[in-house]
């Protein structure tokens, strides 16, 4: 008997601990776009890039960084890109023409500036987006707090109703005091004999 209660207490903390897990999971891959030039915009030969861990995190951040040139006049126009950070280091960069196509890079960047350069003539319109996954530096301490975490309330929630349990069955239990334990006050069966108020009244 008590082996399958042992089995299937268990099996409900390994479901509860893969669930909380799972859903750290989907928050952790959510995703933060910035578009740095598009159409809607002139073009940027220039683009200040601040960079900064959420809740304080100084750990690198997951980026990818896309890029994609359209030509208004001449499909072989020379056009580029480069991500240096705020002190020159070189990041990340391509140089090409419009007719190349699509062109990016992936990688991690800690917090920090960052600027963006792009090269090209004036018939050039430029799409390019940077994607940061803002809780990526806390993916490893964020699965083990909420596992912690899942325990804690458990065993607290546990403490608590015994806690409640053992109050309960406390105040059941304490005995009644002398002074409520149903004493009547003594009357006398027999008003007849009883002066003053329970005398039976006079009748002429």
């Amino acid at each position: 008997m008590a082996e399958p209660r042992l089995l299937r207490g268990v099996l409900m903390w390994a479901i509860a601990i893969a669930v909380v897990n799972v859903a750290w999971s989907l928050v952790v891959d959510g995703e933060a776009v910035r578009e740095l030039n598009d159409v809607d915009h002139p073009f940027q030969e220039s683009v200040s890039i601040p960079i900064q861990g959420l809740l304080g995190a100084e750990g690198p951040l997951p980026a990818v960084f896309e890029a994609e040139f359209d030509h208004l006049a001449d499909p072989t126009a020379e056009v580029g890109w480069a991500i240096t950070s705020a002190d020159g280091t070189y990041v990340a960069g391509w140089n090409g023409s419009v007719q190349d196509g699509a062109s990016g890079w992936e990688g991690s960047l800690p917090p920090g500036a960052y600027v963006l350069t792009s090269s090209g003539p004036d018939m050039v319109v430029a799409h390019m987006t940077l994607t940061l996954e803002p809780l990526g530096p806390m993916r490893v301490e964020g699965h083990l707090f909420a596992t912690l975490g899942l325990i804690v309330i458990a065993f607290a929630d546990r403490g608590i109703r015994g806690w409640l349990d053992s109050r309960e069955s406390k105040t059941d239990g304490e005995p009644i005091p002398i002074g409520f334990r149903g004493v009547r006050p003594h009357v006398d069966e027999d008003p007849v004999q009883v002066e003053g108020q329970w005398s039976p009244p006079v009748r002429g």
